[in-house]
Order: C-alpha cells, then structure tokens, then sequence
C-alpha cells in the first residue's frame, strides 16, 4: 500500500513525536517530581546530548561494517523504550538522569542508520528530494510531540511517559517492514558518478564546516528545550506572561506551563519542517555558506529578544526564526554527509554527533549561566557568541577548500 520511502517517512515521524514527548515531559517531571530547577534539567538535556554524541563518534568507525543498518535502528529503539519505562520507577535525580542520558545513548544506534538508509540513492537530485522528505516527516513528528505531551503533562505526568512507549513501539513495528538497502536502491552507474563529481568535491570542503554550523545552533536547541521551559514556568506562575504587551495578564495564560511551553515546542520544528520543504525542492542554499551564516545569526538576534521578553506571541516568532535556521543548517550538513556513498553511514554518524554535542553545550553551559545570572544576561551575548561560532565555520570551510584542492590536484 505504502513504498519503501514512505513507510520510512512515517517510521520517521512517529519516532520523533516519540522523542518530543520525552524531551517536553522531562524538565516538568522534573521541576515538579524530583524537585529541581533549570539548572537539573538543563544537566539531563545536557548529558543525554553528551552521551549521545560521544556514542556517535564511537559507533561511527564500525557502523559501515554493519550487514543492514536498519537492526541498528531496531535495537536502539527497543533498548530506548525499555530505559524510558524505567525512569518511573524511580525519584532519585541521579538515578532518573543516568536512564535518560543511557536512552538518549540509544538513539545513537537509530538515527544515522534511518538517515543512511534514506540516503543511499545514488542519484543526488532524488536523494536531496528524498532526504527533503524524510526530514519534514519527522521534523512533523517533532511539532506534534509536544501537542500532544504538554496536554498530558498537566493531566498526569505518567501519560507522557506511556505516549512515549507507544509511538516507540509503533515506530519499530514499521521498520520491520522496511527492505535491505542494496534490494532497494540500484548502484551508481559510471555516469552518474562522472556527473555529480563536482557537487561531491563541493560538499566535501564544506563538510566540516557544516558540523559545525550544526553544532552552533544544536547549542541553541538545547537551550530552547531544557532550559527556556523554566523561564516559561516562572512567568506563568508569576502572572506575567502576556500575549503582546498588554497591561492585564488573561486568564488563559496564568495555569499549564506546559501546555504554554508546548507550543513554542510546536513551532520551532513547525518552522524547520518549513525549511526541509524549502531546502528539498530548490539548489541556491548548497554549498552557500553566507546563507548558513545568515540564518544562524539571525538564530542570535531570537535569543537576544527572548531573554527579555514576556510576550508569548513574541516568544513563536522568535522560536520559528530559530526553527528555520536549525532546518536549513541541519538538511545542508547532512546534505554533505551522505554525499560520499562509501561513508554516508559514519559521517551521518558525525553529524548526529554533532546534535548531541550541541545539545550538551546549550543545556549544561547555558544553563549553568542561566542558574547563575538569569535568563537576561547570557541571552544578550547570543548574537556575539554565534559570531565567534560563524567565524570559527568560516576558517573551517578555507581549509576545507585547501584540503579538498590539494586531494584532487
């Protein structure tokens, strides 16, 4: 009934509303379970991208000895469901911290593989059309998540966790029914690989440069969704959360944190939905660094404003130019990543390193320095904190063109 593709696109976007529940349930099982504040659960998002990252870069120099990637993806998500039911089990921080960083670990096994497997056409124009795809589904999956969890959190905590079990389960149970890659995908012919040699050279200097573009804005990302949801729940329950800036705070905005936090949660990934349409269907974001850089800065100028503002609509605009910046960043690296078919699984590998690297970065440093000054004053040296990163990209991509020149000269 379905093909291949599009039994991945839903696998896709099921896991990740699967993972948006657990990341929008986490920091208020948090503050309202095991007592803590942003600082604890800016270290559980914090360790849990550490760990994954780190798991990343071990599995990426044996994942292309894999004879089907996709039991990677089988076994991660049976170990992820299996820790994410233990975490109730318990109301020791450390405790409940080491499951959620050990689940997100997990997941080190699932997401280059579903990528690489996505990834294999030999053509790049169908699989920029197919990556395109597969990154607005779950990029899709990711906007309801948190629909869904911040209506659940404020029932009971316990049905996040239970949503978070099904949509898991019901994601393996699909990618069960997917085919072996080399069954689905032809092999490249000689024109082919003649055709798209300038392209691959291109993405090749650009490689390193584009982790580390995704790592500036995953540091964002990280912020956004364990840190920032304390500056949420402050402002609900101090009465000062407004639609604009109206002098009367409403009623609808003074209960359900998490439901309020939720819908920032909906749009930023809305937003990079957004871009993966964009970015699948047109050419002049590859290989276009001044593009990449733009986005990421106006990412800077989001934070700047929502450091001081209490203006709920304001927060949506801010988070859905962030979105968008951390759509377009993502689908150009992976882009690169998966364009050398012999090292598509281990650099997908990288460059979900460099996700969980970046979450790490945003939750623990950003939020020790949240705990420390309060949310106005690290949020104001963002845009300067995203010029240093865009620099550091700059000097990364002159050598990149260096390496790749001298390579091919």
């Amino acid at each position: 009934m379905f093909s291949p593709h599009q039994r991945m696109y839903f696998v896709g976007f099921l896991l990740d509303a699967a993972l948006a529940v657990a990341m929008t349930a986490m920091p208020f099982f948090v503050y309202k379970q095991l007592g803590g504040a942003e600082a604890m659960s800016g270290f559980f998002g914090g360790f849990a991208g550490a760990g994954y990252a780190v798991t990343c870069i071990i599995l990426a120099r044996f994942v292309s000895r894999a004879d089907n990637i996709l039991h990677w993806a089988a076994a991660g998500m049976g170990i992820y469901t299996a820790l994410f039911i233990a975490i109730l089990s318990s109301r020791n921080p450390w405790i409940c911290g080491t499951l959620y960083t050990l689940a997100f670990c997990s997941m080190a096994l699932v997401w280059p593989a579903l990528h690489a497997w996505i990834g294999s056409d030999p053509d790049p124009d169908q699989r920029k059309r197919h990556t395109g795809w597969f990154n607005v589904a779950w990029s899709l999956g990711m906007s309801a998540g948190p629909l869904l969890a911040g209506p659940l959190i404020d029932w009971h905590y316990g049905l996040s966790f239970i949503a978070v079990v099904l949509l898991t389960l019901s994601s393996l149970l699909l990618l069960l029914t997917l085919p072996h890659e080399n069954r689905h995908f032809a092999r490249a012919t000689e024109e082919q690989l003649d055709a798209r040699q300038a392209h691959d050279r291109l993405s090749e200097a650009h490689l390193v440069s584009a982790w580390c573009a995704t790592l500036t804005v995953n540091s964002l990302m990280g912020l956004a969704r364990n840190v920032f949801p304390k500056r949420v729940d402050d402002l609900v329950a101090s009465g000062q959360l407004r639609f604009f800036a109206e002098d009367t705070v409403s009623s609808l905005l003074t209960a359900n944190a998490a439901t309020k936090f939720s819908w920032l949660a909906f749009v930023v990934t809305l937003a990079s939905a957004g871009a993966f349409l964009a970015a699948g269907h047109t050419t002049r974001w590859r290989h276009n660094f001044t593009w990449l850089a733009f986005m990421q800065m106006a990412s800077g100028g989001a934070f700047w404003y929502l450091g001081h503002t209490c203006s709920l609509v304001g927060m949506l605009l801010a988070f859905a130019v962030f979105g968008a910046a951390s759509g377009q960043v993502f689908f150009a690296s992976l882009t690169y990543s998966l364009a050398d078919p012999a090292r598509k699984h281990g650099r997908a590998t990288m460059n979900e390193a460099m996700v969980g690297a970046g979450g790490f970065v945003g939750s623990i440093v950003a939020g020790s320095a949240v705990s420390y000054w309060g949310f106005e004053r690290p949020f104001q040296w963002m845009p300067v904190c995203i010029l240093s990163a865009v620099l550091l990209q700059w000097g990364l991509l002159i050598y990149g063109r260096r390496k790749t020149s001298a390579a091919h000269s």
